[in-house]
């Protein structure tokens, strides 16, 4: 049988905010970017940070709807940027990067996914 793992959901959050923080820094350091473009960017940021917070509160507070919200997100926002940049016109170095932020970010969203099935009471039923 397989051993469910519930430090996931808190992977999925600590790799959460190392991934946007790291993408804000990028954000602002580039001078390429318009205003709006810049807004929009650091719009995403501000979406993935403050998720990644109110879920990890939750999660303290035994309450998982803010981590599903977050799960939600991730896999939203992966399958249609991912997707977008593998068929866009953006170099191969860009395209592998992305793929693997994307592999890791929706590996980790499944298994918080699974691992906030499994909590304390399953714990105690041991």
């Amino acid at each position: 049988m397989t051993r469910v793992l519930p430090w996931m959901p808190w992977a999925l959050t600590s790799w959460t905010v190392f991934l946007w923080l790291s993408r804000l820094r990028n954000v602002l350091g580039d001078d390429d970017l318009t205003s709006t473009g810049r807004a929009w960017r650091i719009g995403v940021v501000v979406v993935f940070v403050v998720l990644a917070i109110v879920a990890a509160a939750g999660m303290i507070r035994r309450t998982m709807v803010p981590l599903l919200v977050l799960i939600v997100w991730t896999v939203s926002y992966w399958l249609v940027r991912g997707i977008g940049i593998l068929v866009g016109d953006w170099s191969v170095g860009f395209k592998a990067v992305h793929t693997a932020l994307m592999v890791v970010s929706l590996g980790l969203a499944i298994g918080a996914w699974i691992g906030s099935w499994s909590g304390p009471s399953e714990a105690a039923s041991r």
